[in-house]
């Protein structure tokens, strides 16, 4: 039987919004008015990187189905094509 800690700590692990430190890959875009708490970057400053012909930075969205109209935007933040490597790479 598992007590209430380790399924918390465990909910954290696979959470959209957990730390870096719990292994987080991907994040929502910032509410408009704040920033993204890794990069510092607001909403707008991620959306040219993720949007248009050729984006700098991967992303997705998620649906509840595929039909839905709304969905949620999620940005990489580590690994290959993330805005962490973006942001840290030679200019």
């Amino acid at each position: 039987m598992r007590t209430n800690e380790s399924a918390t700590s465990e909910a954290k692990v696979h959470s959209l919004e957990a730390p870096l430190e719990a292994g987080c890959r991907w994040s929502r875009l910032p509410k408009l008015g704040q920033v993204e708490p890794l990069s510092g970057l607001n909403r707008s400053a991620i959306n040219s990187l993720i949007l248009g012909k050729e984006p700098k930075v991967k992303s997705t969205t998620l649906r509840k189905h595929p039909e839905a109209k709304r969905a949620v935007r999620l940005v990489k933040i580590l690994g290959a094509g993330s805005l962490l490597e973006f942001l840290e790479a030679p200019k």
